[in-house]
């Protein structure tokens, strides 16, 4: 049941994709926050793609999440966890040293990338928070869906370093 669902999300991704954005907001950018990082959907309202390490990162979390058994769980975690620190040290370590790979890794992938002119916004530390974590995922991902930009978040946050 969980790969049914996982791969219907991916297929509603890609559809969104296919057909390209004329419009903010939408299905894409809400399941790219949903599933890859919080501020890619974001992003794509303004017209940014989905960066190459993050697309092996989903891909690591499709295949690790797949595996079962006793050896395919172990299998698949280090399959998951690897192609996310790839993803981390792309995207957070080469522009921001450890400091952007460990945002990279726990918070999503642009969060560790934008780190050194922009902070991280209080709804992306609650993620963080073991029992609350899906509240403030789904926040973004409906931030993404209504066409919200993180140019326009980052004005009325005052986010800018």
């Amino acid at each position: 049941m969980k790969k049914m669902v996982v791969t219907g999300l991916i297929l509603l991704l890609s559809i969104g994709m296919a057909f390209g954005q004329a419009d903010k907001g939408g299905i894409a950018p809400c399941l790219a926050s949903c599933l890859i990082g919080p501020r890619v959907g974001l992003e794509m309202n303004e017209g940014q793609d989905i960066q190459q390490s993050e697309w092996i990162a989903l891909g690591g979390a499709i295949v690790g999440g797949s595996m079962g058994g006793v050896v395919g769980a172990g299998l698949g975690s280090a399959i998951s966890t690897g192609t996310r620190a790839y993803m981390a040290y792309e995207m957070g370590a080469k522009p921001n040293g450890f400091e952007g790979a460990l945002a990279s890794f726990c918070l999503g992938p642009r969060v560790g990338n934008e780190l050194h002119y922009r902070k991280i916004r209080t709804v992306e530390w609650l993620r963080l928070v073991p029992c609350i974590q899906i509240v403030p995922a789904l926040m973004i991902s409906f931030e993404a869906f209504n066409g919200k930009t993180m140019s326009e978040i980052e004005v009325k946050e005052g986010l800018r370093k």
